[in-house]
């Protein structure tokens, strides 16, 4: 690109995120909502990543990767254009029409009332014994998986091999190692914890049990670090909501610690030894942390350059096996836009490098992919935004199903691959207990 189009490209990019930036700070003074945290993330994502990019290619000149990557061995002379922004700023105008298509309504003339069971002509709270067995099935849940490996030293060891993908190589035994599965349970004790009416001795169990469980096996058994960036998340979202302030100073410092935490994590789950990042030079340090957002750009620039199938959103469908439909039953389908999306990075379909909610809707559709997923991701947001403002309002304690949802959020606006958001068990399992574990009664006028 000629120095006058990076330039122009480059007030484009800044101008759509000064807008944002102010749109987000006017809309949080009273706490988080599910609209602010999409474009957040998207600012991040699909904004300040290409701005990086320009100030690194024409004045910072550091040292960043992609990925592994390197730009002269794509085809591709930079991972910035006028057609991304093009694409993004449609998206983003797009998603604000699928927002303002939402009226707000009130409830209904109904509350949720926990449902209890009679033991030993005691009254005791469904919701309660729901959150103990899941708290002890996750903490029971983690020793037998680590049995599978020989012991918890061993499953420590060789969490980066399974992380790999390589857990055949290193399982002494396999069969109970689907107990994995049940380990993030301890998240959903948490959650119940918040939930109860009543808090005694052994609900201060479940919560101290499904947080021991919840930070032991984010940071030693999966080494995740976007599911500890979700819990993290969970409590400053669970903050704001709660005491209605944006904490804005808070999400900053955590921005802050991040540049330098977050590649001093993804170092240890690769090697197992932190190493932070040089405080001497903040602009590297800043340029590193953005790897970690990095994909979303570099797979749109992928999605709007290279030449491929459009798979017609099969990965809706795709994304169903293994989490509600058994496997055999979809046996010749593949989620095709994260295999598609992988080959373009490392030349070979595997299920490892997600696509981004922009790229997603184009190799699904094309630009009508675009447009359906930025109407649909608008107006599903704010529906959730209306329904949880509304449940708050008259129930606080609610306030953490609200702060829980937003997490998830994260995964959807990161990944664009809608089985890790949609389909995902802990969501599943969490709307089945509260089907069960309440109950609806009409208000008393």
């Amino acid at each position: 690109m000629e120095r006058i189009d990076i330039f122009i490209v480059f007030i484009l990019y800044l101008s759509l995120f000064i807008y944002i930036a102010r749109y987000i700070y006017s809309s949080v003074k009273e706490g988080w909502s599910m609209v602010s945290v999409f474009l957040l993330f998207w600012t991040i994502q699909y904004i300040v990543v290409p701005l990086s990019f320009i100030l690194n290619d024409n004045i910072l000149f550091l040292n960043y990767k992609l990925l592994d990557l390197y730009i002269h061995n794509h085809g591709i002379d930079r991972f910035y254009s006028f057609l991304s922004f093009e694409t993004i700023f449609i998206f983003i105008t797009i998603f604000f029409f699928g927002v303002k298509s939402v009226r707000d309504r009130e409830m209904k003339e109904y509350i949720l009332k926990e449902r209890t069971i009679t033991i030993f002509s005691k009254e005791v709270s469904l919701l309660f014994l729901i959150g103990l067995f899941l708290a002890f099935l996750s903490l029971a849940s983690m020793f037998i998986y680590a049995s599978q490996f020989g012991g918890m030293q061993r499953a420590i060891e060789v969490a980066d091999a399974v992380r790999s993908g390589h857990g055949d190589e290193v399982w002494i035994s396999k069969k109970y190692i689907f107990v994995y599965r049940f380990i993030p349970f301890s998240i959903l004790a948490i959650i119940i914890f918040f939930l109860l009416d009543k808090k005694g001795f052994w609900s201060w169990i479940i919560l101290w049990v499904g947080v021991g469980v919840a930070l032991f096996s984010r940071l030693f058994l999966f080494k995740s670090k976007q599911a500890i960036i979700e819990l993290l998340l969970l409590y400053l979202f669970y903050l704001s909501l709660k005491n209605r302030k944006s904490y804005l100073f808070h999400f900053s410092i955590f921005f802050i610690i991040a540049v330098f935490f977050i590649p001093a994590l993804e170092n240890y789950l690769d090697t197992g030894k932190f190493v932070i990042s040089d405080a001497s030079n903040i602009a590297q340090a800043i340029l590193n942390m953005l790897t970690f957002f990095n994909f979303d750009q570099t797979s749109l620039e992928f999605a709007l350059n290279k030449n491929y199938d459009l798979v017609y959103f099969e990965g809706i469908i795709s994304g169903l096996r293994g989490y509600i439909i058994p496997m055999s039953w979809l046996s010749s389908m593949n989620a095709n836009t994260i295999f598609t999306n992988t080959y373009f990075f490392y030349n070979l379909k595997e299920a490892i490098v997600p696509p981004g909610i922009i790229a997603f809707g184009l190799y699904n559709l094309g630009v009508f992919g675009v447009l359906i997923v930025a109407l649909f991701s608008g107006y599903l947001v704010k529906k959730i935004d209306n329904f949880f403002i509304n449940l708050i309002d008259y129930a606080p304690k609610f306030t953490i199903l609200y702060a829980y949802v937003m997490t998830k959020v994260f995964t959807w606006v990161r990944t664009g691959i809608p089985k890790f958001t949609f389909y995902d068990t802990i969501l599943i399992v969490l709307t089945l207990i509260l089907i069960i574990g309440y109950k609806r009664e009409k208000k008393c006028l």
